[in-house]
Order: C-alpha cells, then structure tokens, then sequence
C-alpha cells in the first residue's frame, strides 16, 4: 500500500496533463461531453500541482474526482448542458429537401405523370391536381413520395 502512495505522491504535473488531454482527445472522438469535464479537472489539478509541487497525491486523487463529478453533474444540469439537440428530418430524403422548390417541366405530362428537371437531375414527377403541364411549365414541388415528386402548377 505504501507503494501506491509513493507512486502518486510522485506524479509530476505534467502527468495530470497529459491525463487531462487523453480525456479531451477521447471525448472529441466521442462527442458525449461526459468526457469533458473529467478532462478539464485533470488539467486543473495540474496547473494546482505545478503551483504547489508538494501536493499530497491523495489530495490531488480526491480534488480530481470531486471538480469532475461537480463539474458534470452541473454541466448536465445548466441550461447548455440540457439544450435540445434537433437534427434535421429529412436529411437523408433527398426527394423531400425539394419541398417547395420550383421545378422545370421536361417533357408533355400524360396521365397526371411526367419528368421534372431539379437542378441538374431527372426527377419523376406526378401532379397532385391530375392536370397535364406542358414542357418548359415551371412547378412547384408539393411532396415526395420515394423517388417520385409530387408537383403542382404554379
């Protein structure tokens, strides 16, 4: 036991840094903020232990693990630390980030059914009206359905 005590006793500051930096290197890869603050801690108590080199080891020990839990548990429960992550629902809905687009007619439509010009890509069109808009109409996009795109007169 005595070993264990003589070993952190020992740890030079720039240990805790190098702790405080493997923490912060983790939670960037990991991105769940728990990290962080356990990160942050480590790195505190090295500029304590660099300002005071006889800093018992077991004090250090406590110092880190008490500003982590305080600083996390806090983090969590502040107004940034709880703030509402929206993704973006239609991000992997190519056909309905083109709500609202305006859109080329390509082609005679027949059957309420055609093809559309977004951008530079070919879309299959269906009007939601059942109407028939002639080539070089220009639509607008109403929805999607998969890969086909719901469209109306303007």
């Amino acid at each position: 036991m005595q070993a264990l005590a003589d070993f952190v006793n020992n740890q030079p500051a720039w240990h805790w840094w190098a702790l405080g930096a493997l923490l912060l290197a983790a939670e960037i890869a990991s991105t769940t903020q728990y990290l962080l603050w356990p990160g942050i801690a480590a790195l505190l108590v090295g500029i304590l232990k660099f300002a005071v080199p006889s800093l018992d080891g077991r004090l250090a020990v406590f110092l880190f693990a008490v500003i982590a839990v305080i600083a996390t548990v806090v983090w969590k429960r502040s107004k940034l630390g709880r703030a509402e992550r929206t993704g973006h629902h239609d991000l992997n809905e190519r056909s309905a980030q083109y709500k609202g687009r305006h859109v080329l007619a390509l082609d005679d439509f027949q059957g309420g059914r055609g093809a559309v010009r977004v951008d530079d890509s070919r879309w299959n069109a269906r009007t939601s009206d059942g109407s028939s808009p002639h080539k070089g109409d220009t639509l607008v996009v109403t929805g999607a359905d998969g890969a086909i795109l719901h469209v109306k007169a303007m």
